[in-house]
């Protein structure tokens, strides 16, 4: 990975918005296609889709004024196949990512379809604001599972999401018990609030209405199943490529319910810009380090020690 001067911006068409970038989050995805294991990553690649700017151009199309405080939504969608018609465009089948189908949005300056920029309100601080793309993601898994205050929730994984998820549940009222393999992530999470953390040992027989699995590993996958209760529900947040063995007599005579669910419609956007408005949701130790971004080997190598939270690389 290197930093480059790109070429100069194009003019902008009727329906474009031009963004001076604030800040963005490392992502995941960020991490597995600079470690090449995404297979269908079109390199050369420039990473980034958790980005928050300034409009500073707009086309006469175009609804976004200059000036004001906006979110790229990162993935595009064509609007016309079935599952677009029927509003969900997360599941677009000509769906592309950006920073993996084509070039993400780590610059300075970018130009993107208006239609993929969501306003921002001006109060709403650049800490939290930074958080709204990932977020939504957790608001979009967790509508899935009905969390009311006492539903019991168990999160396994204290990556973003999983931290994120932990904030939302308790926010909802939830009893919430947190499970880690790393220690630092566990004292991360209790950070949030009043949390149980247990490594995955710990467990032994309990079992919780909702598990939101964020780790993203077979393994996590599996004990997920095995800790839902009877009628509960199981979210699996994680993406692993790896063979999972999954018992359909348990799920069967359990009547588990297992939800999937992949990154979030516009509408979820709104709904997460609208929690963070809210000071009582706390997530401010999510953030966990931010660089510049001619420091983004530093950046990146804090994401990938597996220590941190979120990691912020600014663009200012």
């Amino acid at each position: 990975m290197q930093i480059r001067e790109s070429r100069q911006l194009p003019a902008l068409t009727a329906n474009d918005v031009k963004i001076k970038v604030s800040c963005g989050g490392i992502c995941g995805s960020d991490l597995r296609v600079y470690k090449g294991t995404i297979s269908y990553a079109q390199y050369p690649l420039r990473p980034g889709h958790e980005v928050i700017g300034t409009v500073v151009g707009a086309g006469s199309n175009a609804q976004h004024k200059i000036g004001s405080k906006v979110v790229v939504f990162p993935n595009t969608y064509c609007g016309e196949c079935e599952f677009c018609a029927g509003g969900k465009t997360n599941i677009c089948i000509h769906k592309k990512p950006l920073g993996v189908s084509t070039d993400g949005v780590f610059a300075q300056e970018i130009i993107l379809d208006a239609k993929y920029l969501i306003p921002v309100p001006a109060e709403l601080p650049d800490k939290r604001a930074i958080l709204i793309e990932p977020f939504a993601v957790t608001v979009h898994a967790l509508k899935k599972a009905g969390i009311t205050p006492g539903t019991t929730v168990a999160v396994i994984g204290c990556g973003t999401e999983g931290l994120l998820s932990i904030a939302l549940a308790l926010y909802q009222g939830a009893e919430v018990t947190v499970i880690d393999i790393n220690p630092l992530k566990l004292a991360l999470a209790e950070r949030l609030g009043k949390v149980t953390t247990l490594l995955p040992g710990e467990v032994n027989n309990k079992v919780f209405d909702v598990v939101i699995e964020a780790a993203g590993v077979k393994e996590a996958i599996q004990q997920a199943i095995s800790i839902v209760k009877p009628g509960g529900i199981m979210v699996p947040l994680g993406i692993t490529m790896d063979p999972v063995h999954l018992s359909p007599i348990h799920i069967v005579r359990n009547e588990i319910s297992i939800l999937g669910s992949i990154i979030y419609t516009v509408e979820d956007f709104a709904d997460a810009i609208t929690y963070l408005g809210d000071p009582s949701l706390f997530v401010e130790p999510i953030v966990s380090k931010t660089w510049a971004y001619e420091n983004y080997q530093e950046a990146f190598n804090d994401a990938m020690s597996g220590d941190y939270a979120k990691i912020i690389v600014t663009f200012d």
